[in-house]
Order: C-alpha cells, then sequence, then structure tokens
C-alpha cells in the first residue's frame, strides 16, 4: 500500500502551529491529500491534542516571543509521545528567529526539516548567496541539505529549482518545480503540511519527505498548467490537483 493510500486508510490527524498569513491554506492542503488539520494558540490543551495527534508541524513564520512556551511545549510532547516534529524554519537567519529556532533545538529534536536553501544553509552554518523567504534561485547546494541533515538529525527537504531531500548520508531529487509556486505565498507553508501528513502514516520519515515533496511537485506542475502560468487561481487548482490525486488511489 502507498503512503497516500494510507493517508486516505487512517485519515490522520495533524496539528499545526501555523503562521497567521496562511492557515486556511495549510488546513486545506491536509484536507484535500487526505488528512485532518488542527490548530491551536492554547498550551492549556497541549498534552490532550499532542496525544491524539497523528504528526506535529510548526512554523515560525509569525512567531513573538510570547509563543516560545507554546512551540517548547508541544514540541517537547511531540517527542515524548513519538510523534513525527516537523518545522518550517521561515527565515531562519533572521536574528530573532535564529535565537527562537536555536532555543527550540537544545531542548528537543525535529524529525523533518523544510526551508528553502537560504533557510537549509542556516542549519548547516553554511553563508547562503541568497536570503529572504523565497531564496530560490541558487544551485542546488546539496553540500548544505547534506550537512544540515547531520548537525540536526532530521530528514532535510531543500526546496528550489531542484528540490532535495537529503538524510546525511543519501539525498534524492525532485525535478517538478513551478514558478507559481515562488509567488504565491504559503506554498511552502502547505508542503510541510503535506510532509506531516505523509509522515503521519510512514515509518520511513526519509521515503515520506521525498514522496510527499515529489506528489505536492507534480500537483503544482499539473495546476500550472491548467491556469497557463497565471498565479491568481494556481492555489485552487493546486489544491483540486491533490485533492484529485487522492480520488485516484481510492
Amino acid at each position: 500500500m502507498s503512503i497516500l493510500e494510507k493517508i486516505q486508510e487512517k485519515q490522520p490527524l495533524i496539528l499545526n502551529l501555523a503562521n497567521f498569513v496562511t492557515p486556511q491554506r495549510v488546513a486545506d492542503a491536509i484536507s484535500f491529500a487526505g488528512g485532518s488539520p488542527l490548530m491551536t494558540a492554547e498550551i492549556s490543551e497541549s498534552e490532550t491534542l499532542v496525544e491524539i495527534a497523528d504528526a506535529v508541524v510548526v512554523n515560525i513564520g509569525t512567531v513573538s516571543e510570547k509563543d516560545y512556551p507554546l512551540f517548547l511545549t508541544i514540541c517537547q510532547l511531540a517527542n515524548q509521545k513519538h510523534k513525527p516534529l516537523i518545522l518550517d524554519p521561515v527565515a531562519v537567519n533572521v536574528l530573532f528567529r535564529a535565537n527562537f529556532v536555536k532555543r527550540l533545538m537544545q531542548e528537543v529534536k525535529f524529525d523533518i526539516i523544510r526551508g528553502n536553501s537560504a533557510e537549509i544553509a542556516w542549519f548547516a552554518d553554511k553563508e547562503s548567496l541568497n536570503k529572504g523567504i523565497d531564496a530560490l534561485e541558487s544551485n542546488l547546494e546539496v553540500e548544505h541539505a547534506r550537512v544540515a541533515a547531520q548537525k540536526t538529525g532530521a530528514v532535510i527537504i531543500q526546496t528550489g529549482k531542484v528540490d532535495v531531500v537529503s538524510n546525511g548520508f543519501e539525498e534524492l531529487f525532485v525535478e517538478t518545480d513551478s514558478p507559481l509556486f515562488k509567488i504565491n505565498v504559503g506554498c511552502g507553508d502547505m508542503l510541510s503540511a503535506i510532509v506531516g501528513t505523509f509522515s503521519a502514516v510512514s515509518d520511513d520519515l526519509f521515503k515520506a519527505a521525498h514522496e510527499a515533496t515529489e506528489f505536492f511537485g507534480e500537483s503544482g506542475v499539473k495546476a500550472t498548467e491548467q491556469v497557463e502560468n497565471l498565479p491568481g487561481n494556481f492555489v485552487n487548482r493546486l489544491l483540486d490537483k491533490i485533492y484529485q490525486a487522492t480520488q485516484e488511489v481510492m
């Protein structure tokens, strides 16, 4: 049974600490892929929600200092309860966010980290030629992904024109990029959510990370063809393609 088929059978519950820019897109991506999205901003329900969740995805896109106790508690519980823990380190190379993530990583272990080349370079303690949250135009920087995986112990997904998935010893590549991913805010957040959904039903997180990235990329390419490279309707078509893929395996 494929991972996508397992998702349809289990309908895994994915707990998200989402940013306040794209929560609807994240929830839709999980739901359309066959999972069940759940969001929280309340620390008192952390243990209950992590207990029932099948995976946890945390996104630092709009964090503030007051969010740290919630993030730490959720992440620690995910580790304790052996739930896959996925980090989306939005603009982690900016000082406050860097310190936020460093503090988390002193206390918890992330299973999968998904970011662009500049973000992954930060985990590798390397300089990227590109800066900002959409630094997607560099070369593969395979070494950065590998070193980041070795340093963090996480599976790394480095997105770009060619996506790199590394466990620190082996790399897999996904060549299904669309230019509309870059200009539609939240596509990375959606991919991280899909990664969480795939990891929730697989014991092989390297395989889950690769297949989720490939699935999302293929859906994006098909959506791009339908909207004729125009960005306004892209996300709706992308969600349609994600949903259609789930129907084909049922």
